[in-house]
Formats: C-alpha cells, sequence, structure tokens
C-alpha cells in the first residue's frame, strides 16, 4: 500500500510540474520549485523524466541578476496529438490538435441530413486517416479522438442516448468508432466540448463560474461552476432548450408543448417563415431581416425578446461571472446582438446587472473540434 501510495505522489508531482512548464514556459527549474514547495533535487529529477519522454525542452538562456545563467524550459507541442471532431446535422469537422492546443490539421466535410449512422461513422473514419496522412502525422503519436455533437450524450459509457439533429438513439458511437479507426474514442454533448475550449483560451479562461449558450440548430447551454464543467445526474445539465416557455404553444419533438427550441432554433425560424414566404435555408431568412422585411423583423424581434429571457434565468439560477453567447444564429446575423443585449438589461434582475458579462465566443466554427480534442488528452493522457 505504501509503496502504491509512493508511486500515484510520483505521478501527481510529475503532472504538476508538467502543466506548470506548459502554462507558464518559459520557466526556469528553481522557478518551478518556489512555485511547488518542492525540493530543486526534486525538480531537476522530474525534468530530466519530463524531457526522456519528449514533454520538455531547454530554450534559451536567461540571466537572473547576477551569476550563473538559468536554462529555461518549454514544452514541446509534437509530442502527442489527439484529434477533434464535430458532427452536426449538415458538416463533418475534423482537426488535429498537437499537445499545446494548436490545431495543426484542418478539414471540413458536408453531410447528409438523412445520412445514416453508418454512413456518417465511415466518412468520419476516412477523412480522419485521410487527415493523417496528408499532413504525415505520426499514428502512434495520436493518442485519442473526441467527438462533439448535439444531444443527450452518456460520455461515461461512450453512448449517444438520443440526438433528434441527427436522428440517433442508444448508439455505442464511442465504441463504433474505435473500431473503425482504432483509436481510444470519448463522446460529449457538442456544448459541453466547447465551453472546454472557452475554458482553454476563449472567453472563460480566467472565469470559474462561466455559461455557454449555443444557439443554431439547436439551443442549450454548457455551465462550468467553481472551475468544473457542471453536468447534472445524467450529463443534461443546460438544456435550456427544453424548458417550457409556452405550455399551450408548439409542439417538440421531444413530445412536451412549448419548448424554448420551437421558437428560437433554426427549424422553428424557417417553419415560421414559411407561413409567411417560400423559404428554404435560415441564411434566407437572415437576409430578409436584413432587407428590413416586417415578417423578418417581427420574428427575429421575438427570438432576441426569448434570448434575453433565457439569459436572465441563466443568471437567476447559476449566477456566473460570464455568459459566453455562440452559434450560427449568433455567429451568421451579428445584428442581433445589440437587441439581445438591450433586453437583457431589461429582464435581468437588478442586483445581478453589475457582476455578469455578456460575451460572444471569438472561437468560431472550431471551438467544438477544438474542446473536444482537449477533452481527450485531458481524460486519456496518462503519464507514467
Amino acid at each position: 500500500m505504501e509503496k502504491h501510495d509512493q508511486l500515484l505522489m510520483k505521478k501527481q508531482n510529475k503532472n504538476l510540474v508538467l502543466d506548470i512548464v506548459k502554462n507558464h514556459s518559459p520557466i526556469s527549474r528553481m522557478e518551478i520549485a518556489k512555485v511547488t514547495g518542492m525540493s530543486p533535487t526534486s525538480i531537476t529529477r522530474i525534468i530530466h523524466e519530463l524531457q526522456l519522454q519528449g514533454f520538455v525542452r531547454e530554450t534559451e538562456l536567461v540571466t537572473s541578476g547576477v551569476g550563473r545563467k538559468a536554462a529555461l524550459l518549454d514544452v514541446c507541442g509534437d509530442v502527442l496529438y489527439t484529434i477533434g471532431v464535430e458532427i452536426d446535422t449538415l458538416m463533418i469537422k475534423i482537426g488535429i490538435v498537437n499537445y499545446v492546443g494548436e490545431i495543426v490539421a484542418w478539414q471540413s466535410i458536408p453531410r447528409e441530413a438523412t445520412e445514416g449512422y453508418n454512413e456518417t461513422l465511415e466518412k468520419v473514419n476516412r477523412n480522419v486517416k485521410g487527415l493523417i496522412d496528408k499532413n504525415r502525422i505520426p499514428s502512434e503519436r495520436i493518442i485519442a479522438i473526441g467527438v462533439g455533437l448535439p444531444g443527450s450524450i452518456d460520455y461515461k459509457n461512450g453512448v449517444v442516448t438520443v440526438s433528434d439533429q441527427l436522428k440517433w438513439k442508444n448508439v455505442n458511437l464511442a465504441e463504433d468508432l474505435h473500431q473503425l479507426t482504432h483509436f481510444a474514442v470519448i463522446i460529449d454533448n457538442e456544448l459541453k466540448m466547447k465551453i472546454e475550449a472557452e475554458n482553454f483560451k476563449g472567453m472563460a479562461k480566467d472565469s470559474q463560474n462561466a455559461v455557454l449558450v449555443g444557439i443554431g440548430s439547436g439551443i442549450g447551454a454548457a455551465i462550468i461552476l467553481n472551475g468544473e464543467i457542471y453536468r447534472g445526474e445524467s450529463n443534461n445539465a443546460g438544456e435550456i432548450g427544453h424548458t417550457v416557455i409556452n405550455p399551450t404553444g408548439n409542439v417538440c419533438n421531444c413530445g412536451k408543448i412549448g419548448c424554448l427550441a420551437t421558437y428560437i432554433s433554426e427549424g422553428a425560424l424557417i417553419a415560421d417563415s414559411r407561413k409567411v414566404k417560400e423559404i428554404d435555408s435560415i441564411d434566407e431568412v437572415f437576409d430578409s431581416y436584413r432587407n428590413g422585411e416586417s415578417w423578418a423583423i417581427n420574428i427575429m424581434d421575438r427570438t432576441t425578446t426569448y434570448i434575453a429571457l433565457a439569459i436572465s434565468n441563466i443568471l437567476c439560477l447559476y449566477n456566473p461571472e460570464v455568459i459566453i453567447l455562440s452559434g450560427n444564429t449568433i455567429e451568421n446575423l451579428p445584428e442581433i446582438k445589440g437587441p439581445i443585449e438591450q433586453k437583457s438589461e431589461l429582464y435581468i434582475w437588478e442586483p445581478l446587472k453589475e457582476k455578469v458579462k455578456i460575451v460572444y465566443s471569438q472561437l468560431g466554427d472550431r471551438g467544438v473540434v477544438l474542446g473536444s480534442a482537449i477533452q481527450a488528452q485531458n481524460t486519456l493522457l496518462d503519464l507514467e
């Protein structure tokens, strides 16, 4: 038992040192010793092991006051890679991400809305392997694939419980994709993957409590509380699209009446638009709004009202420091940012107004892919 405890502490110390080098490089051994409280001898030993494993390297020399120069340490980005995948209704996105969180290869592939489960997985497998070969990434350095997708996800068992957008139910995605690619695979809801990226290098980087709201083909949220993703009992915390806003309203495909998604999702906006005009895509709705067509203005006015109400409700429930708005609707129609902020000012409870910031994701269409790769790395990297 004592030997097991010693090995565990050794692994924890190595992870701690590597994390400090990764987040504060370039840094000297002496600075690491001061931060950790470990002896210089222990730091030297751990750094030597990390150098042998390819994680850490010495960079330039710097003079610290007087006396001998101290070697600075940095991490090696190419020591390992993870692959991030986003599967959405009409698009599959794939990125190869190095150890320091840089996307070194990228590809977007169209997906048909009627595409079957096996067809989608074959497409992912084919394009993952093609991207690896094209960019000459050594397969032995790829430790895992992370997949983000819409729906209710049993992330612990790698099962998609239900995805309305993809029309998948109770499919063992992680195992099935592992059998095709031969890489370890983790899966999670797309917004939980994306908030991982926001926490790593985005708008939630310096926040302990943050909520990411995604508005597009569906509507949902991901929550960070006290620095950790809050999942709830079944990983469904944040599913605001199925909060009821009108008990006598529209029928939702979940079986309930009046869900928020039935008023502000892309499908809902298109359906309402077709009552007035022949519309084929959400872009046509947005163009009509920009052109000042009254019906489109009325629909988007209602949409921004519901978004502001959702923000107000989220603030009352979780009291985050920051709310990050993202998704196709926000990104493709930035003109609605002003109305959302004005209505939020109207609806947000007064004691919460001063502390919260409403901001917009800057990660663009790469947030889910980056977050999926980062979560795969954090979950499956196991230092010896």
